[in-house]
């Protein structure tokens, strides 16, 4: 039986007879140990929606790459499709250069093949008191160097399109530490590949730090927040 008097009905009271002398008879008090109304169940507070073009009421637009329950990343911009190709297509010459720099060997026979003047390059090489086979081991330590760095540059490309900030800070130091230097030093001889590669990797560090890779990043920082937690 429901504790609640409001789901009983209300109280019958027994009606007099005939006239027996007796007087009515009240029904027995149907709760002996007392009523304790139910406690009311608490209202549910909704939680935060954002809005998705419907509702007229929310928290505004979930960030890019978020769904519209604000849960997890849903798909990488081009933004950073792009930038990874670019970044890529920069470091990709100085690879071919290191490995081929660390395989030469300097020689009369291909210092006449690449056109350097045979007179300067003795009267420098005597100057600096380097040897024909010392300066083949510079090129390949050079070639070496050339070889580690673009690598590098391409790795932390990749990471940085795989969504870790990090990556793209690096980047953005790299460029900016070896592009003016790789500038300068190639200007005189070959500039328009000089400029190119240069235009080519900023390009592609400007579009990591775009306005839709930024909110990409920052949907992946919350969902890996949430993760953890």
């Amino acid at each position: 039986m429901s504790s609640n008097p409001g789901e009983q009905g209300a109280p019958q009271y027994y009606r007099p007879g005939p006239s027996t002398g007796h007087y009515p008879q009240y029904p027995q008090n149907p709760y002996p140990n007392g009523w304790t109304p139910a406690a009311p169940a608490p209202a549910q507070q909704p939680g935060p929606q954002w809005n998705t073009g419907s509702a007229p009421q929310g928290w505004g637009q979930p960030p890019a790459g978020l769904a519209p329950g604000g849960t997890a990343p849903v798909a990488r911009p081009r933004q950073v499709v792009t930038a990874l190709i670019l970044l890529i297509a920069a470091a990709l010459p100085f690879v071919l250069m290191g490995a081929t720099a660390m395989a030469a060997e300097i020689d009369q026979a291909a210092l006449d093949q690449a056109g350097v003047p045979r007179a300067e390059l003795e009267s420098v090489m005597a100057q600096a008191g380097v040897t024909m086979d010392q300066l083949t081991q510079l090129v390949r330590v050079m070639g070496g160097v050339f070889l580690v760095l673009a690598l590098v540059y391409a790795a932390l490309a990749v990471v940085a399109f795989l969504g870790r900030p990090g990556a793209r800070l690096a980047l953005a130091v790299l460029t900016a530490v070896y592009g003016l230097p790789l500038l300068l030093l190639m200007a005189p001889s070959i500039p328009v590949f000089a400029v190119a590669i240069l235009a080519i990797a900023s390009t592609g560090v400007v579009l990591l730090y775009g306005r839709a890779a930024k909110e990409w990043y920052a949907s992946r920082k919350v969902g890996a927040a949430r993760r953890a937690g």
